[in-house]
């Protein structure tokens, strides 16, 4: 009998692994953001996977009209790119950004085909980076509170990184994810979830004083509490639950900058924002003002096509006085989503962005259950929200984040539009 059992739990098991190994990869990415390139392995996997569905069956990605939405949304962004490189200021360094960039077109077929079939797919996603981000920001306060994570990383004041370290990038990718926590937690209809889940997600985000995981954080939460609200039938309930969660979270917050010095500090400084004073904002904004004064500079002397992906720091000290703060070291970006892309791309870039978002905006109009897709595609927006300060919008990692959380909202299209 107890044989039986075991082997009916192994079968369980094993036909769970088979029906999920596609969700499995791609947590196994968003685990691989923990370091600078181990997002990079599985990522390659699926695109090595997606490309031999292409080659297997061209047509067929053609005629599946949510493949075809998502090839052009790529076009969208990748051929600005390939038209800049004509021209680029540095060649060499713009072909290993335009070629390489061609992975995410792939991996992101592999992930609409392997998790665009039916809800539970997409349930098991969003419960796998529940767990995920949870710990994460779990092992994160232990960190904080006892000096060390769970596998011996430092706190070094005012600067938590968890299992990010020695890199303090926990902020902007649990921010981002923020939204799939938010999901997990109204489906399960449990103030236990919001509370462990949560909770610890403000409080890491809020402590690592991180300005642009702030404004990821707020656009999230606004944005999924407006489509509850929107879609709710019980809005009393959801008003009661949401101030009540508001309430809790801001003792927390209040508490926090009140005994964290560099959390205190961070607070203050960025209040110059609401200031004339220029070198109070130039503080306020962590001293960008300099880096977006050279970008614009830059911009009006190559309007078309841009420098090239990533040849910002290439033209940097040629564009900007010895008196900008940044001349000499430079920087990789100007810290400002759309004015890299018309940096680096130019209007012809600035025209694939926008009609990404057209595109984008009418293919939800045509949907029937809004209330599904909506909020899949908020992590998508935030990510591509013009007004990003933190990293580059055609590196590496948040090209990664970005085209993955772009797959899974089109997925969910998918999804919704056959819903067997």
């Amino acid at each position: 009998m107890l044989n039986q059992q075991n082997t009916s739990t192994d079968k369980t098991v094993i036909d769970f692994i088979k029906r999920n190994w596609g969700c499995g990869l791609i947590l196994l990415t968003i685990i691989g953001f923990v370091s600078k390139s181990w997002y990079n392995y599985p990522m390659t996997v699926m695109a090595v996977i997606g490309l031999c569905q292409c080659l297997k069956s061209p047509l067929s990605i053609w005629h599946d009209n949510k493949l075809r939405f998502y090839v052009i949304t790529f076009i969208c962004l990748w051929a600005p790119l390939l038209i800049a490189l004509i021209d680029a200021v540095n060649i060499e360094r713009s072909a290993r950004t335009v070629f390489p960039y061609l992975r995410f077109l792939f991996a992101g077929i592999f992930i609409i085909n392997a998790i665009g079939t039916d809800r539970e797919k997409l349930k098991t996603l969003i419960s796998g980076i529940f767990f995920i981000v949870t710990f994460w920001c779990l092992d994160a306060s232990l960190q904080f509170f006892a000096g060390k994570n769970l596998v011996g990383f430092p706190y070094r004041d005012g600067d938590i990184t968890g299992m990010f370290h020695p890199r303090n990038t926990i902020a902007h990718i649990c921010s981002i994810l923020s939204t799939f926590i938010f999901i997990y937690c109204v489906e399960r209809k449990n103030m236990m979830y919001s509370i462990i889940g949560i909770l610890p997600l403000f409080f890491i985000i809020l402590l690592s004083g991180r300005r642009a995981a702030w404004i990821m954080l707020a656009l999230s939460s606004i944005g999924y509490l407006a489509c509850l609200y929107f879609y709710s039938k019980e809005k009393l309930r959801l008003i009661k639950y949401s101030a009540a969660l508001f309430v809790v979270i801001s003792l927390i917050f209040t508490t926090t900058v009140a005994l964290h010095e560099p959390l205190k500090t961070r607070l203050l400084t960025t209040m110059g924002l609401f200031t004339t004073d220029y070198e109070t904002i130039d503080k306020a904004t962590a001293l960008r003002l300099p880096l977006w004064e050279t970008g614009l500079a830059i911009f009006k002397v190559n309007p078309i096509n841009g420098i090239g992906p990533r040849g910002y720091r290439y033209v940097y000290n040629e564009y900007s006085g010895s008196d900008n703060f940044w001349h000499g070291p430079g920087q990789t970006h100007p810290h400002l989503l759309l004015l890299e892309i018309a940096v680096e791309t130019g209007l012809i870039g600035l025209t694939g962005y926008l009609l990404l978002f057209y595109l984008t905006f009418r293919q939800v109009s045509a949907t029937q259950n809004k209330q599904f897709i909506m909020p899949v595609l908020i992590p998508m927006l935030v990510a591509i929200f013009p007004f990003n300060a933190h990293m580059a919008f055609y590196g590496s990692i948040w090209s990664t984040m970005v085209w993955l959380l772009t797959a899974i909202f089109i997925s969910s299209l998918r999804i919704d539009s056959n819903p067997t």
